[in-house]
Formats: C-alpha cells, sequence, structure tokens
C-alpha cells in the first residue's frame, strides 16, 4: 500500500508540472521516506553523505532520493548481522571485501529529502530536514539544482 500511495503521489506531481505553463504553484512535499529494501542503490560520497536512491515509479530508474550522514565507518571481519545488532533502529550499509566488510552506520532519518521528477539524474526538488526527525511538515524548501523549481515558486 506504501508502494501505491508514494507512486501516485509521484504521478500526481508530474501531471501537475505537465500541465501548468509554470511548474508548481508550490513545490511538492517530501515524501515519507520508503522502506530499505525498496531502494534501488546508493552511493557514498567524500563529503560524508550517504544517497540512497529509490524508483517510485518502477521503471527501473530513479526518482527519489534521501540524503544521510555517515556516522561511523570501518572495516570489520564481523558478520553484519552482528554489527546490525551494535546500532539498532540505525541503517547499516557495507562492501564485501572478502574476508572484511566495510561498514557503513548512517543517520536513522535523513538529512535531505531529493525528487528528481523528470529521472535525468539532476535533482530537481530538494528539501531539508535539519532536525532529521522525518517528514513531518518541519522540512524546508532546500533548491532546485535543475532549476525546474524557481525561487519565486517555493513557499
Amino acid at each position: 500500500m506504501k508502494h501505491l500511495t508514494a507512486n501516485f503521489a509521484f504521478i500526481f506531481v508530474l501531471l501537475l508540472i505537465a500541465f501548468t505553463k509554470e511548474g508548481l504553484a508550490s513545490p511538492p512535499l517530501p515524501l515519507t521516506e520508503p522502506e530499505l529494501k525498496t531502494s534501488c542503490g546508493w552511493n557514498l560520497k567524500s563529503n560524508g553523505l550517504l544517497y540512497i536512491n529509490y524508483d517510485l515509479n518502477g521503471n527501473g530508474k530513479p526518482d527519489y532520493y534521501t540524503v544521510h550522514f555517515v556516522l561511523k565507518a570501518y572495516l570489520s571481519s564481523e558478520p553484519v548481522k552482528n554489527i546490525r545488532d551494535y546500532y539498532p533502529g540505525a541503517p547499516v550499509f557495507y562492501v564485501n571485501y572478502g574476508p572484511a566488510n566495510q561498514v557503513y552506520v548512517i543517520s536513522r532519518k535523513a538529512l535531505f529529502y531529493v525528487f528528481d521528477v523528470d529521472e535525468d539524474g539532476i535533482w530537481d526538488l530538494m528539501y531539508k530536514d535539519i532536525q532529521e526527525d522525518g517528514v513531518n511538515g518541519n522540512e524546508t524548501y532546500y533548491g532546485s539544482p535543475s532549476n525546474m523549481f524557481s525561487a519565486k515558486t517555493t513557499r
């Protein structure tokens, strides 16, 4: 049901953009972060942030992203299941290097929620959640790297 709701919200945003001359009267609100198991990839950046991408409309291209702080990063030969037990509730990502894993423990809630409406790889709309308390209405418009949404359309 969550996946269906997310798809509906994404399609609604696309339709609004398509049928208004200058885009939206006000930008769409960020979506609650989908379950991690529904992500279609992640990317660690040198700025200490981990980007998780989601394909909300199921076409194989990422269209929604969340950005988290990396709280801990280390090499470990322990099983990942044990490592996850050390950080209850915190997402744990890893890269397997044979006898050891590079482990990344990230913040529970995202710092940024991002739409890539046209799925071209350039982010169209960013919201910042400075309190990292999840989507609850206190997120603020951060920018439109693609310039799809002009400053005058922000709230």
